[in-house]
């Protein structure tokens, strides 16, 4: 079965606000005149009607496996309940069968990434999602020969079409506003979501509609941000899903999720906490995504997440390639692999299932030696930019690594 609520209901706009079914599609939406969709220029009707998007709608439906869902099928293929399981299984939870089954075209579901802004700059992202990586990005993979006035004015050219187009003027907020009658669901993500001021202003449009308490909104945030200001807004949805994007803890964390500092997003755990506790409309719960990073660690994470009482969920990495644990050399898929096998986590079922799931989709995969090499060379050129050690924060980690060289 290749049935997708996605592909009916759902529609991603991504920082520079071109549009896909969602976060792990391949291929870009276009009109029915072969245009590229983007927020700023066209309705969410007009690019879940598209070319593309009937296309792939149509192969779904008939059994084929289109790859613009490549990710999808990858998960599956592992054995790992991907996106389109996941929601299809939400869909129903949520709205019932019919609302799955109904084969009724309409933008139900919507993802806003609302541009670049963001005042982290983490490893696995990019100036692509976060406008603290502009100049780093740029130091750091252009030659000093290369980094000319030309040369600059090319890439922030580039930087210009990733940020999208969110400023406060911008026609993207009215498209959103018309149809606000549409949605069930709205998934907000960034740069930092929180940083967005214009977004509570639509939100609360929504509410002054009366829209907002059939609709569900769900943010996904880095956990550096707090504001009691919000959360009169948030409590007049039927549902709010909060997830803290926390890949790692302490000292790690930092060196994962520069420049924060974890004594801050600590705090700001208990109180998104202190929310989910006293709101039952409100949900908080951690977002760990598994890369080359942490993968070693996640033991210890999940851990730590249980004895704060915070619960959590695992979002494998598919890019970029080089940060993705499929790509891992096999004597570290073999010691990861062991690691896990032999831990407590094994006696408990959640756990277990959480550590199978990310050794079955590493080990179904061969290693790309090329992807790996350009782990290492990446990581040697931002720690020598930054001043941070991957050597000194992972010891245990770089330690079998270093044995395999």
């Amino acid at each position: 079965m290749t049935k997708c609520i996605n592909v009916y209901k759902s529609i991603r706009f991504t920082n520079s606000g071109d549009a896909a079914f969602c976060c792990k599609s391949e291929n870009w939406l276009d009109d029915t005149a072969g245009n590229r969709c983007n927020i700023s220029t066209h309705s969410m009707d007009s690019a879940l009607n598209g070319n593309l998007a009937t296309e792939i709608r149509n192969d779904l439906d008939n059994g084929v496996r289109h790859s613009n869902c490549k990710k999808c099928w990858d998960e599956e293929d592992a054995g790992i309940p991907s996106k389109r399981i996941l929601d299809n299984d939400r869909a129903i939870e949520y709205w019932g069968k019919d609302f799955l089954t109904d084969n009724i075209v309409e933008p139900a579901i919507v993802e806003l990434n609302l541009g670049t802004l963001c005042n982290l700059k983490c490893r696995i992202c990019g100036p692509w999602s976060s406008s603290q990586w502009v100049k780093e990005h740029f130091d750091v993979n252009t030659e000093k020969e290369h980094q000319t006035k030309e040369r600059k004015k090319e890439y922030m050219q580039q930087v210009k079409l990733w940020q999208g187009n969110f400023e406060d003027e911008s026609p993207t907020w009215k498209n959103i506003e018309d149809s606000l009658s549409h949605l069930k669901q709205i998934d907000i993500y960034g740069g930092e979501p929180f940083m967005v001021e214009k977004q509570w202003e639509v939100l609360q449009k929504s509410i002054d509609l009366g829209y907002s308490k059939n609709q569900t909104l769900h943010f996904n945030t880095n956990t550096t941000l707090y504001s009691e200001k919000y959360v009169e807004i948030l409590k007049q949805f039927k549902n709010v899903l909060i997830s803290l994007s926390i890949d790692d803890i302490r000292e790690r964390f930092e060196y994962e999720r520069h420049p924060a500092k974890w004594e801050l997003v600590s705090e700001n755990i208990k109180k998104f906490l202190k929310l989910n506790s006293e709101n039952h409309n409100i949900s908080v719960v951690a977002c760990i995504t598994v890369n080359n990073f942490n993968v070693f660690y996640l033991p210890e994470i999940i851990d730590y997440f249980d004895s704060i009482g915070l619960g959590y969920y695992t979002n494998i990495l598919h890019g970029p390639p080089h940060y993705n644990v499929k790509n891992l050399p096999q004597a570290l898929k073999d010691i990861i692999t062991d690691k896990y096998k032999k831990s407590q986590h094994f006696s408990n079922p959640y756990k277990k299932e959480r550590l199978s799931q990310v050794m079955d989709f590493m080990n179904s995969f061969i290693t790309t030696n090329d992807e790996w090499k350009n782990f290492i060379s990446f990581t040697e050129k931002k720690d020598e930019y930054r001043k941070e050690y991957f050597s000194k924060t992972f010891p245990e980690w770089n330690e079998k690594i270093k044995e395999l060289q």
